[in-house]
């Protein structure tokens, strides 16, 4: 029997913080919804009022009575929010921490995106401040305007350097990328946005997930999988010393700038080709030098220097967008199907089937992800066969072969559904609600596979027994679960907050 340790916690402030913005009030404000970044420990609470109070470096204390951490107030209205987090260098920067906003704009034919970043003070408290956007025309805003209709409701979804947002009026979803830049004139830091992709909503999508470098949408009878290097980063620009490189004379340098333009990137940064003299001990020639998107030249020499003959000061690289239906199958997308026909067997080949909605996706590692249904029920996918291509031409459609499906036999209808991601174990904790007055712990490791999978029958979805290791009943309606780490999760009940650790 494994032993709770179980707190309440007050996090609403009782007085107004240091703020140009009013505190709210614990009497006419009430907590709505949880958001936490695990990599910096923030938790983000939404209020009725649509505001939000940003906590950094979020530890509940295993007191009765802890004392109440110091929150940044976000202003109304947030009609959806997300973390995003941006890594220059994956291997040793610590990366930077950036709750995004949206918010209706011009009475709901825009999105006006705002952004708080935090900032890691050594000698005191860390905090949320205020960023500055840059998008297109509007640099260093407090607040950038997209033109995206707002309509009654937006998604948002981040993960590292990704920010994706669904518009369901628009019926599209815009893939974006963030990057820190500095920081402005007044000391406060800027972030650039760029749009990368935009996808074409042709289907009904009930769940938006970004994770472990995969979009994920939520459809009927499945999930739909964007691999996101090729919407953010394109295809990958193969080096011909033939092509990219070629002394050749001036009259010629023309075409083979063009013909190089071709093999640029189609989205996000794209290469332009600027003709230049190449200077080396030997010999000195007209050529064509390829700037790529991360703004070096790339000329396929070993030595030598390089001259640009343009008189303007013309920008090395462009943006681009690319656009694709979400049914296309472009880029390296596939859609992965949850139906277990089996189910069905004893209704009417004539009868139409029940469909199932993906209510809720969550990763929890970079080839499992698991799926809630509209019936309670969970999938576990396995994308263990799985290559995403760098190449933007691909166009393939996965099958069963190719990504295993599991499902979880249980008699509990599941309402909720929190994984806090983990790459260092084989075995995953999953938390699990009725959506009631109970929460369950669940442990859920590698299912095995056939070898092959050639057999018809070995194609179709498996089902694996479920065992849940700890439970917590609640005394109050639940409304929200947030994992903190494998032994401890946050879970809201009817305006109040609790949290609880296995011991």
């Amino acid at each position: 029997m494994l032993l709770l340790r179980a707190s309440k916690l007050d996090l609403l402030p009782k007085s107004h913080p240091p703020s140009s913005y009013p505190s709210p009030s614990s009497s006419s404000s009430s907590i709505s919804s949880l958001l936490f970044e695990p990599h910096s420990r923030s938790l983000a609470l939404m209020l009725s009022d649509s505001s939000f109070l940003l906590y950094p470096s979020f530890s509940p204390s295993p007191s009765p009575s802890p004392p109440r951490p110091s929150a940044t107030v976000v202003p109304p209205i947030s009609t959806a929010a997300c973390f995003l987090r941006l890594l220059s260098n994956p291997s040793s920067d610590p990366g930077h921490i950036l709750f995004v906003s949206a918010s209706p704009h011009a009475a709901g034919s825009g999105i006006l995106l705002r952004a708080w970043i935090l900032l890691r003070r050594p000698a005191s408290a860390d905090l949320f401040a205020p960023a500055r956007l840059t998008f297109r025309r509007d640099h260093a805003k407090s607040a950038v305007a997209l033109d995206l209709p707002h309509g009654f409701s937006v998604r948002l979804a981040g993960s590292v350097n990704v920010l994706v947002l669904h518009s369901l009026a628009a019926n599209k979803i815009w893939v974006l990328t963030g990057r820190k830049v500095g920081q402005d004139g007044d000391g406060q830091t800027e972030v650039v946005l760029n749009k990368c992709a935009v996808i074409d909503c042709v289907l009904p999508i009930y769940s938006v997930v970004v994770s472990m470098g995969f979009l994920l949408l939520g459809e009927v009878d499945g999930a739909r999988v964007f691999p996101l290097r090729p919407l953010v980063k394109g295809r990958r620009l193969e080096k011909h010393r033939g092509l990219e490189m070629r002394r050749t004379t001036g009259a010629q340098a023309p075409d083979l700038a063009a013909a190089s333009l071709k093999k640029s990137l189609p989205n996000g940064l794209t290469n332009h080709a600027k003709i230049g003299t190449f200077s080396s001990s030997s010999s000195a020639s007209s050529c064509v030098g390829i700037i790529c998107c991360n703004g070096n030249k790339d000329s396929g020499t070993e030595s030598g220097t390089w001259k640009i003959d343009d008189a303007e000061d013309a920008p090395l690289c462009k943006f681009q967008t690319v656009k694709l239906r979400q049914d296309s199958g472009d880029f390296g997308s596939f859609f992965v199907f949850i139906r277990c026909m089996k189910d069905h067997s004893s209704e009417s080949d004539t009868k139409a089937l029940k469909s199932l909605k993906a209510v809720s996706v969550r990763a929890l590692n970079k080839k499992k992800f698991l799926i809630l249904d509209s019936e309670g029920y969970l999938h576990l996918i396995d994308l263990h066969n799985t290559v995403a291509s760098s190449e933007t031409n691909v166009k393939f459609n996965i099958n069963s072969k190719d990504a295993y499906v599991t499902r979880f036999d249980h008699t509990m209808k599941v309402q909720m559904l929190a994984v806090l991601p983990d790459l260092s174990t084989r075995k995953q904790v999953v938390w699990l609600s009725d959506g009631r007055y109970s929460v369950h712990m669940m442990s859920v490791g590698d299912p095995e596979y056939p070898i092959s999978v050639n057999n018809e029958d070995e194609n179709k979805e498996k089902t694996m027994q479920m065992t849940v290791t700890q439970a917590i009943f609640t005394g109050e309606k639940i409304q929200k679960i947030v994992p903190l780490a494998a032994d401890s999760i946050l879970i809201l009940c009817q305006g109040n907050i609790f949290v609880y650790a296995v011991l």
